[in-house]
């Protein structure tokens, strides 16, 4: 049996990370970055540049909204109201050769491995966020994902299964 109250610690960013980021380059197109999600099971990737430096963010989110015109983004009612037969495919199709680096987000948060939980489940709330990259020194170590997040909220809840494999991977990285 396990208590429900919350286990109170600080939980870094350095005990949760997942240590492999899926990349792509800034230079692929949609449909590309589709195939990644799709095949690597994700919703999220870390843009790369040509000098493999992190240059954006890209979350499934991101080319969803490619599909929609702007102003049915924030207006499903208006979106409902001019749909037509073929009109999602259509769209689709027009973002399909676009470049990754024009829908990706280029203003995205990192995290140190010395950032805690709280301030990152914080930002992943307020912004709608998918995948953080996480880098010291200038180098992409991994990212935190809503994966990550659960993970970290099994451990502090304390859910004996998640709770014993969380701390079991956290004691592998310190």
């Amino acid at each position: 049996m396990y208590s429900r109250s919350c286990y109170y610690s600080s939980v870094l960013i350095s005990e949760l990370y997942h240590p492999h980021a899926i990349t792509i380059s800034e230079e692929a197109t949609v449909v590309e970055a589709l195939e990644v999600f799709l095949s690597k099971k994700v919703n999220g990737l870390i843009v790369t540049n040509t000098d493999e430096q992190v240059a954006g963010v890209l979350a499934l989110q991101d080319i969803a909204a490619a599909t929609i015109p702007r102003q049915f983004r924030h207006n499903v009612q208006m979106a409902a109201a001019m749909y037509r037969p073929g009109f999602f495919s259509d769209t689709c199709a027009e973002i399909v050769d676009t470049k990754v680096q024009k829908i990706m987000r280029k203003n995205f948060t990192i995290v140190s491995l010395s950032d805690n939980i709280m301030a990152v489940t914080a930002d992943f709330l307020k912004n709608d966020l998918y995948i953080v990259p996480v880098i010291e020194k200038g180098e992409l170590l991994g990212v935190v994902t809503r994966s990550e997040i659960k993970k970290a909220l099994a451990y502090g809840m304390r859910l004996p299964k998640y709770y014993n494999e969380y701390k079991a991977s956290a004691d592998k990285k310190t």
